[in-house]
């Protein structure tokens, strides 16, 4: 019983001296993004048979389309993500990033999109920090929608790792629907983006 209580204040101790740990190194973490000059950003999305490109900072990230629900075909191996670097700047600056390479069947049989966004490495703690603007998406080679000022998350009130611009996503109230036929060949997202 003696060895029991020992054990149960060894085992406080060591969580207490971790929970402190993490959080003496998460602070200065999150200074250094903020303080970054270039931030990345990726195009990502899934579909409603959940072919998917998760966002940067999930294990399952990739520069490839994935699907682990349903098999891919063997030329989805042949779409290639293009992403972008952006600059902090207080001018405005536009921004691509792309899914080309696509083959008959990938995704344009999937229906629709769940979520399609543009991921960035910005961090959600950034939003109010910046404006993006002109978001103009084309679904092979034809525009689809252009929205004049875009829908960022984290949604007010709530907090995320990283700030993205919503283009497409059904789990949220607060992104525009529009109607759109599947792409067979390539997605192309550009957009306007500038730092306060």
């Amino acid at each position: 019983m003696r060895f029991s209580k020992l054990s149960k204040r060894v085992l406080s101790l060591a969580l207490a001296t971790a929970v402190v740990a993490s959080s003496v190194v998460a602070a200065p973490t999150a200074k250094k993004a903020e303080a970054a000059t270039k931030y990345k950003a990726y195009l990502c999305l899934q579909t409603a048979k959940f072919t998917f490109r998760d966002e940067h900072n999930d294990s399952k990230f990739s520069s490839k389309l994935q699907n682990t629900t349903n098999k891919l075909s063997s030329s989805a191996s042949k779409a290639k993500f293009k992403d972008t670097t952006m600059t902090k700047s207080t001018k405005a600056k536009t921004y691509t990033v792309s899914l080309t390479g696509l083959k008959s069947g990938v995704i344009s049989k999937d229906g629709s999109f769940n979520t399609l966004f543009v991921d960035t490495a910005i961090p959600g703690s950034m939003k109010s920090k910046v404006t993006v603007t002109n978001v103009k998406v084309k679904f092979d080679g034809k525009t689809v929608k252009t929205f004049k000022k875009a829908v960022l998350t984290p949604d007010t009130g709530k907090t995320a790792d990283f700030t993205q611009i919503q283009i497409i996503n059904t789990w949220n109230s607060n992104v525009p629907k529009f109607s759109y036929t599947m792409p067979k060949k390539s997605i192309q997202v550009t957009y306007t983006i500038k730092f306060k």
